[in-house]
């Protein structure tokens, strides 16, 4: 699929939403109810594994997580090829 200069300059100004995932876990809904302030859900990754970032719901790299300012953040060790995400989002119709 060709994308034109056009194309391209309309979908660089577009707003996306980031999201960085620490991991995940399998439990019940009985357990999933019964979670309250202070307990702890483990997750699948071990500490230091870093973060998948995903841009509307698809993973274009990965991370690691660091404090910056007092917030979490995310450092970007490894990314999807530009002209690759460019043309997801064309092939999804998300432009």
């Amino acid at each position: 699929m060709e994308i034109s200069d056009r194309d391209y300059d309309v979908l660089v100004d577009t707003e996306i939403v980031v999201d960085v995932m620490l991991g995940s876990c399998h439990i019940s809904m009985k357990e999933f109810l019964e979670l309250g302030e202070g307990d702890i859900i483990a997750l699948d990754k071990t500490a230091g594994a870093g973060g998948d970032i995903y841009v509307n719901k698809r993973i274009v790299g990965t991370g690691d997580i660091i404090v910056m300012d007092e917030k979490l953040a995310v450092r970007v060790q490894d990314a999807m090829d530009s002209d690759n995400v460019v043309r997801y989002f064309f092939e999804e119709g998300l432009n």
